[in-house]
């Protein structure tokens, strides 16, 4: 294990951070309608952009906040920065709730909100618009070291907090954004991602805090007469969309954006992937001591345990592992969270290594925990300080001096493969993990010819367990699976023979199955 996390320090210091923790930051964010042919005509066709109800218009999003602290790698300074694109249906079926600690996989599309496909990604710090295009310069970051921020204090003759946004040239779009916005009281825990297609792989930026708070905003964005935005607005000022807007203002104290990389590896990398589940028996360290008394906390856990599932492409049962987490959280016995993604990396027998990165919540005695692939994927762990190891008088150190260790029992189950990279044996090609296969069922399997027919799709993992998030495409029309697998597609056929209905998901290997159609007059079932 001290070789493989050996290892992953030398890797890691020859490439760029694969996260960014922010502190202190405020977020605001129009939802605003678009016309539908510049959309269709700009968002790539294996996206669906979400619509708005109350005009039939595809929604669209403008967003701009301002953090005290972005930390990337040793690096931490102050940054404005800002972006635009479509707001989408989760193509992974993750989003808002998705792996939120404490409250557990949500289907991505229950609020359609939390995922965005990204046009335009403003920073007035280089170095996050060098973090953004490192290893994927077709990232559509630029640096507008004009970009500005100013929010004022609440002013009751408004009826709430003004906002003044400014996006100058060399903004591919420049724009400005003018709102009041009104908090509400209460945290959330919120899952999203920002998505790009680039000529290195698509890209999804996962963004995730424990810590959110939420706010509505009325207001308008004026897009430059000409650009892209306008030409997507349909028009050079948007209104907020009411409804949707009542998540327009945020601010949170501690959030993460993950870089991950979708698709095969790349020249001089080989990527290690696990799909499955892993029990695991360890030890967490604290420093300083944890007692009943919240504060900032250093914390690392070494465990053993077995892991079942697929490891690069070939099945294991019960394959011996290695664990080493760690990072830093603020909290206390009874309640603690992450403050920044903890690191963390599973080491198995053959020397494979799958790292990751991971936000937690603890309860009492109870642990959950999102898990990140440095690559891709997700899993999710739930974990238990009550074990059989666990010694009697723990609430009476927690009350007294504290404690520096105690037992966890740690599941981790994979939603999609969690995978990493790693340099590639010399002279050896890169090779891809082979991920699992869907499997797709329909009914009816037999049509008539120019009869409207509703087709009911079934999409299933290699273990038969329903896959959310699939999209299932039949008779150029597209359907998302909700929780239970499930699609409906209505469509009328014409001519006779056979048309085939694709699924695919992030993860997985698509699957197709045919529908015969018959001629009016032939028996169709």
């Amino acid at each position: 294990m001290t070789a493989a996390m050996a290892g992953h320090a030398v890797a890691a210091a020859a490439q760029a951070p694969s996260f960014a923790a922010t502190g202190a930051c405020r977020e605001h964010q129009a939802f605003v309608d678009g016309d539908a042919a510049a959309v269709a005509a700009r968002l790539p066709a294996h996206y669906g952009a979400v619509v708005d109800p109350s005009s039939g218009r595809p929604l669209l999003f403008v967003r701009a906040l301002q953090c005290d602290a972005v930390s990337l790698g040793e690096r931490t300074a102050p940054a404005t920065m800002a972006s635009f694109g479509v707001v989408v249906n989760s193509p992974d079926g993750r989003g808002c709730a998705s792996g939120a600690p404490g409250v557990g996989m949500v289907a991505g599309d229950a609020i359609p909100v939390c995922n965005w496909y990204t046009l335009m990604w403003l920073a007035n710090d280089r170095t996050v618009v060098d973090w953004l295009r490192d290893g994927t310069p077709g990232f559509p970051a630029v640096y507008v070291p004009g970009l500005t921020f100013q929010l004022g204090a609440v002013d009751p003759s408004q009826g709430g907090e003004p906002l003044h946004v400014s996006a100058p040239a060399p903004a591919p779009s420049p724009f400005t954004m003018d709102e009041v916005a009104r908090e509400r009281q209460g945290q959330l825990s919120v899952r999203g991602g920002y998505w790009v297609d680039t000529p290195q792989g698509t890209v999804k930026l996962a963004f995730s805090s424990d810590d959110l708070t939420s706010g509505d905003a009325t207001g308008v964005v004026h897009a430059q007469p000409g650009s892209e935005m306008a030409r997507l607005f349909g028009a050079t000022d948007r209104s907020y969309v009411p409804g949707f807007s009542g998540v327009a203002a945020e601010r949170w104290d501690n959030a993460a954006y993950r870089k991950q990389l979708l698709g095969p590896a790349r020249d001089g990398e080989a990527l290690d992937s696990f799909a499955g589940s892993c029990s695991l028996q360890g030890t967490v360290g604290f420093t300083p001591a944890v007692t009943d008394s919240a504060g900032p906390l250093a914390y690392s856990y070494d465990a053993t345990g077995t892991c079942s599932g697929r490891l690069d492409g070939r099945a294991i049962s019960g394959a011996p592992v290695k664990v080493h987490q760690a990072g830093r959280s603020y909290g206390s016995c009874p309640q603690a969270q992450s403050t920044e993604p903890g690191q963390g990396a599973i080491a198995f027998p053959g020397g494979e290594t799958v790292r990751y990165t991971f936000d937690f919540t603890d309860l009492l005695t109870e642990t959950s925990f999102t898990l990140y692939g440095e690559r891709s994927g997700t899993a999710a762990g739930d974990g238990s300080f009550l074990t059989q190891r666990t010694s009697p008088d723990v609430v009476a150190q927690c009350a007294g001096a504290g404690l520096e260790q105690i037992p966890l029992d740690l599941t981790v189950t994979t939603d999609t493969p969690l995978v990493s990279a790693r340099p590639a044996p010399a002279g050896a090609p890169p090779t891809a993990p082979a991920a699992p296969a869907l499997r797709l069922s329909v009914r009816p399997r037999m049509a008539r010819a120019g009869r409207r027919t509703t087709f009911a799709f079934a999409v299933r993992g290699a273990d038969g367990s329903p896959v959310s998030g699939a999209v299932v495409a039949f008779a150029g029309r597209r359907a998302h699976t909700g929780l239970d697998g499930s699609a409906s597609i209505v469509a009328t056929l014409h001519g006779h023979g056979r048309r085939t209905a694709r699924a695919s998901r992030q993860g997985y290997r698509p699957a197709q199955r045919t529908v015969a159609v018959r001629r009016p007059g032939r028996n169709a079932v």
